[in-house]
């Protein structure tokens, strides 16, 4: 008996619901919320910083620019040493006129290094609002009134941003932007459409300082990987409203390599396994030109080869329509024609979490447990464990 109906079966499963994905991306934004804002809350910008991620400069620039009337940055480094302290003191001495200051804090806080300056920035913070944003994001001026606005909706507690990946001019970085763009953007926006479930990225959120304290702090995922999805998890279930901002928020990738680029997205998959096994045991099904191509391998034909171009050109296309949506302009055509190698690279990244649970997190090797609960592999005693308070 054939396989190849079962296998163009699973194949027309994929293009569907990867089309279901596209199209609820565009839907989005054709039918966009329109937050009204009554009032601008005393907001703090948590900025954690672990070395000199590309740009740096100009992406500390764009904070400068902010067009919202009162919030003060607070920029984290766990090192004395840190290569990055050379542009943050440039950046503060541009700019006399901005309430910002550079903090040392203490990785000993938690088991995840990145909450752990967190931990330490929030006991500065005098605002009522606390955006975490990452290094190597860059922001446009009306970025604090898109993200206060949709957090000062009714029952609205954790708010993030939509993440675009720009600046490419490597290989690497092409297919790094390529994947933020044309399947992480596309993926949280239609999992807020069609399940209303929001899901939290930690590159850019904000909260409500004294809905964050009844959950139990950043301490409360301090043992974690994926806190920002945790997170927002956790303010779902004390019943808060979790949203996603479309007013996309730019992470810069310039120069990145090809080997740094399967790193992050090996360990992204790893914490996607942890924290939700059983979508990622199907995740394959959103790359129909993965699918395609197992289809063809297995049983070679010509419906089977036609089904595997047919979703290159589908995949292509839908590249092009949610980078465009995504960066308010088209990605080059060279490089949306990497989209078949993101497609495998992609399920290269799936294949190794699938075998392995070891990461490297900003200098630390972790085992990455059920939830994605960190284990650390070095000796324990120069690190606290945080247990769960929330």
């Amino acid at each position: 008996m054939s396989i190849e109906p079962v296998l163009l079966a699973v194949v027309a499963v994929s293009v569907s619901l990867y089309g279901t994905m596209i199209g609820a991306m565009l839907y989005a934004y054709t039918h966009p919320r329109r937050a009204e804002l009554a009032r601008c809350p005393r907001v703090t910008i948590l900025k954690p910083i672990a070395g000199l991620d590309e740009d740096l400069a100009a992406n500390l620039e764009s904070f400068a620019h902010l067009d919202y009337p009162s919030f003060e940055i607070l920029i984290g480094v766990a090192d004395a040493s840190d290569p990055a302290l050379p542009a943050l003191h440039a950046f503060v001495a541009r700019h006399p006129e901005l309430d910002v200051r550079i903090l040392q804090t203490d990785e000993r806080e938690a088991l995840n290094p990145k909450v752990a300056q967190l931990i330490g920035l929030e006991r500065h913070a005098r605002g009522e609002i606390l955006v975490v944003s990452d290094a190597n994001v860059r922001v446009a001026p009306s970025y604090l009134m898109s993200l206060v606005a949709e957090l000062s909706q009714p029952g609205v507690g954790l708010v993030s941003s939509v993440v675009a990946g720009t600046g490419e001019k490597t290989f690497g970085a092409a297919l790094e932007n390529l994947q933020l763009c044309a399947m992480i953007a596309p993926g949280v926006i239609s999992s807020s459409v069609v399940a209303d479930l929001s899901l939290t990225v930690g590159k850019s959120m904000a909260m409500w300082r004294r809905d964050l304290v009844r959950l139990g702090g950043f301490g409360s995922v301090g043992d974690v990987l994926a806190e920002d999805y945790v997170m927002g998890r956790r303010f779902r279930k004390q019943g808060y409203g979790v949203r996603v901002v479309l007013d996309p928020v730019e992470n810069r990738n310039v120069a990145c390599s090809f080997g740094r680029t399967l790193e992050r997205h090996t360990r992204w998959a790893k914490m996607r396994r942890a924290i939700m096994p059983g979508a990622f045991a199907i995740e394959v099904l959103l790359t129909p030109i993965a699918v395609a191509l197992g289809a063809a391998l297995l049983s070679p034909s010509r419906a089977t080869i036609a089904a595997l171009l047919g979703c290159v050109a589908m995949q292509i296309c839908g590249a092009a329509l949610a980078t465009r949506k995504v960066r308010g302009v088209p990605f080059r055509t060279s490089h949306l024609l990497l989209e078949p190698v993101r497609a495998v690279l992609l399920q290269v990244c799936w294949l190794r979490a699938a075998l392995s649970r070891r990461v490297e997190w900003r200098g630390h090797p972790f085992i990455v447990g059920p939830d994605s609960r960190l284990i650390s592999v070095q000796p324990t005693s120069a690190r606290v464990f945080l247990t769960d308070r929330a």
